[in-house]
Parts: C-alpha cells; structure tokens; sequence
C-alpha cells in the first residue's frame, strides 16, 4: 500500500465466503457476539492468561489435559447447550475473576472458534464483541492495513447480530479513520448498525442493544434454551477495553487493551 493510499474495511458475512487469499497481509477482525467473543473479551478481563481456540470437543479435552493440572478450565458449547464434563459453557457472566484469574481457557464453540481458526492467514487476528468493538477497532486501525471484519454466523447462515457489530467496527472505522469501503457487504452491515443504533437512542418500542441482538435466528435460539440473560451480558456496548489478540505458537489468544478513543 502506498502512503498515499487509504486502507480499506471488509466485512465478511461467513468465514466460508472469503475468498482464498484474501486475508494475507490483513487485518482480521473475528465477531461471534451470541456469544464465543463476548465470552473471551470476559474472561480475559477476568484474569485468564490466554484462550486456546479448538474446533472439536475431543482436541479441547486432549489439549486441556495436556496443560499442568489445574492450570486450565475446559469452556464450549454445542448448539448453544453446555457441553458435558466441561467446566463452563458460553455465557459471558459465569466468567468471573474467582474462576478465571490465572487459568488457560480452552475453548470450543459451534461457530466462533471455528471462525477464528479460518483467519490464521492474516497478518493480525483480533476479537470483536459488542463489548469491546470501539477497541477493537482502534487495535485494528493501528495497523494501518486493510481491515477484514470476519462473522461467525450461525450453523453455516449469515447472523444478524454479528453483522450489526460488524457495522459497528466497520462505521468507525470509516468515519473516524477514513478507511474505504472494500466491498458492498460493509455498507450493508454499518445501515444495519446505523438503523440499531437510531432505534436504541429514540428508544423505539423500548428498544436496547440486547433487544437488537436478539431480533435474529442465533438470538431466538438463546432465548428458546432459556439463556436470556446472555443476551443481556452480549448487549453491554463499549464497556471493555481489553481486546483477544492472536498469538502464535502455539495458537492462543492474548489480552491487549486499547482506550476508548473519542
């Protein structure tokens, strides 16, 4: 990129949707906001010492026992539900300090650990919720290379709320560190951003963030397996300032922490 070239946001509705190649030399922005990010941008402002990122149950079990007795808390869902014998599920309050403080957290979602191990080709991976999102986009405009905005969605379908905080990013992005659309998908995420945010602040209907959140399929979901109260922790706007960052060798995620810049 020139110096006089402006870089340039992406957002990626589905990790299955980028293109080979697409990443290198990026920025990657990783939101899955019901709720695997919001869930690591706590329990790292509780004291875990890192997030290790599996896809299956069985390589979290092994990679869990591999750790020094103690020294670990196996965390994960499967279609939302607790998965067995693990020691936490994916709701961002149970998260706390007395259970985090000094633990490797490994992890293993339906969607978001999978959509953070589909970005190991850019440059940079950092972790996005509704939590941390102003953060996290001022960690990822430091870099001052393209930034792709990468959704987890739901079971292989794009998700409301992850595109609505994709929106988040990629507005302030563009209008406070004057960065390009790349493609028509982050024009499409910051109207629907736009049109929460206007909704929230007139108080349409008594509308809030976690109300917006929960208008999708992934949503309803929470709510249908009696877990409303995620939704509640995943609507705390801008209330972090820690961000997930990717460290490698082996692959874990870190805590970096990023005012909220004006």
């Amino acid at each position: 990129m020139s110096e006089t070239e402006r870089p340039s946001v992406y957002v990626h509705l589905l990790p299955g949707l980028i293109p080979a190649g697409t990443l290198r030399g990026g920025v990657a922005v990783v939101i899955d906001a019901l709720r695997a990010t919001t869930v690591m941008v706590r329990a790292l402002s509780s004291g875990c010492v890192a997030i290790m990122p599996c896809a299956e149950i069985d390589e979290a079990t092994a990679l869990a026992a591999s750790l020094p007795a103690r020294s670990s808390l196996l965390a994960g869902e499967r279609q939302g539900l607790p998965i067995p014998e693990f020691d936490l599920g994916n709701s961002p309050d149970d998260f706390t300090p007395e259970v985090c403080r000094g633990k490797t957290l490994v992890m293993t979602t339906t969607n978001g650990t999978r959509a953070i191990l589909a970005t190991l080709e850019a440059d940079e991976v950092g972790i996005a919720a509704l939590s941390n999102a102003r953060a996290a986009t001022e960690w990822a405009a430091t870099w001052g290379r393209d930034v792709h905005v990468v959704c987890a969605g739901t079971d292989g379908r794009i998700s409301w709320e992850d595109a609505v905080v994709a929106g988040a990013v990629a507005d302030r992005l563009h209008r406070h560190r004057h960065y390009d659309f790349g493609n028509d998908e982050g024009m499409i995420a910051v109207s629907a951003f736009g049109d929460s945010a206007l909704a929230v602040k007139m108080g349409v209907g008594g509308c809030d963030w976690p109300a917006v959140l929960a208008q999708g399929r992934g949503g309803r979901r929470v709510r249908q397996i009696g877990l409303v109260k995620d939704i509640d922790a995943a609507g705390r706007r801008d209330v972090s300032v820690i961000v997930p960052v990717l460290a490698r060798g082996p692959i874990r995620l870190v805590a970096a922490t990023f005012k909220k810049a004006p």
